[in-house]
């Protein structure tokens, strides 16, 4: 890999992982679901001052070009993203059902006691 790549690179790298700590650091993303944002760009950053690693990684799983293997890495992490949205989508509809039931209890009550009050 070219010097002039690999320095564009880490700064894209950089810059994603300045930009998920900000996110952090305002709230605007909760740690729980960055972790995952912060794994990619450490194995990014890892691949990229080691740009032989991904061509022996390849070797040893028996994928012959190193391209191959950086696709294969990237769908696993798409899928692994997926996943976790999935996990939280799911969590968080139960939560909103829930509450929904909660509501529409209060609101019974109040239309008991209201009804109670009334001459």
């Amino acid at each position: 890999m070219e010097l002039v790549l690999r320095i564009f690179l880490l700064a894209v790298i950089v810059i994603f992982f300045a930009t998920i700590l900000n996110l952090l650091r305002r709230g605007s993303l909760t740690l729980k679901y960055s972790l995952i944002w912060l794994a990619v760009s450490f194995v990014l950053f890892i691949m990229v001052l080691f740009p032989s690693l991904p061509a022996a990684m390849a070797d040893w799983i028996g994928i012959e070009v190193a391209s191959n293997f950086v696709f294969l890495l990237e769908g696993l992490f798409v899928l692994i993203i997926l996943i976790n949205l999935t996990v939280i989508l799911s969590k968080q509809n139960a939560r909103i059902v829930r509450l929904a039931q909660i509501c529409a209890t209060l609101e019974e009550r109040i239309r008991r006691l209201e009804q109670k009050d009334k001459p």
